[in-house]
């Protein structure tokens, strides 16, 4: 027999009663191998579109460890439902999950227990989302059916809780990958404005200026105004 066979290849040669014995001793899978499965059968799944399958995300956490270390960068994987699969705090305790969140995919947010990510296109979108005080600032619209002080989501952004982050991704096109620009502050926000604006600060902007990413989400928002202004003017 050649040397280069495994061992397992010879379990059919033993009786069954050891060859059961000797399954029953080989190692657990490691976790890292445990995680590597999931991840793989989560992005078959993300590719062929299958629906999410896990809690609610409004019942588990974001991971906030992963969060600092991706700030100021692109999500690896694409899209709305690529960031929050990526950013769910995995495992088996409580507030975690091993299955991919499920989350409206057609709002401008998305819920958890210990964050809110807010979604942002720097070019493009169904709102203009302005960028001022040289980026640090930026406007974000709720959507949806005449949203009021009422509304859930709303309620929650004017009332944070400490535990509470709310997060802002923005694409500069919606051909992009959505890029992680971390926590915001509120500023202000205005009611009367067609789908109810709110004015965020990024907290970390001093460091997130000098991203690539960020500095291509800015190029994005200067290149789509140049093109907005000789628009209107040719139109004028």
């Amino acid at each position: 027999l050649h040397r280069a066979q495994r061992h397992s290849d010879f379990l059919p040669l033993i009786p069954s009663s050891v060859a059961m014995v000797a399954r029953s001793r080989a190692p657990p899978p490691s976790a890292r191998a445990r995680l590597r499965v999931r991840d793989t059968r989560r992005l078959a799944e993300m590719m062929l579109h299958r629906p999410a399958t896990g809690s609610s995300t409004k019942t588990l956490k974001a991971d906030v460890n992963a969060l600092r270390r991706f700030r100021g960068k692109a999500c690896p994987h694409f899209g709305k439902r690529g960031v929050v699969e990526f950013f769910a705090q995995q495992g088996e305790g409580e507030g975690e999950t091993s299955a991919p969140p499920r989350f409206n995919k057609y709002a401008g947010w998305v819920e958890w227990k210990n964050a809110i990510f807010l979604w942002v296109n720097a070019v493009g979108g169904s709102f203009d989302n302005a960028f001022a005080n040289g980026g640090q600032q930026i406007n974000w619209y709720v959507g949806g059916v005449n949203p009021t002080e009422r509304s859930p989501v709303v309620r929650r952004l004017l009332q944070l809780q400490r535990d509470t982050q709310v997060i802002l991704f923005i694409r500069p096109r919606s051909s992009d990958p959505y890029i992680n620009c971390g926590p915001c502050s509120y500023v202000a926000h205005n009611a009367r404005k067609k789908g109810f604006e709110f004015t965020w600060s990024l907290k970390e902007f001093s460091s997130l200026k000098k991203s690539e990413a960020f500095q291509g989400i800015m190029a994005a928002t200067k290149a789509g105004a140049k093109k907005h202004a000789r628009q209107a003017a040719k139109w004028a």
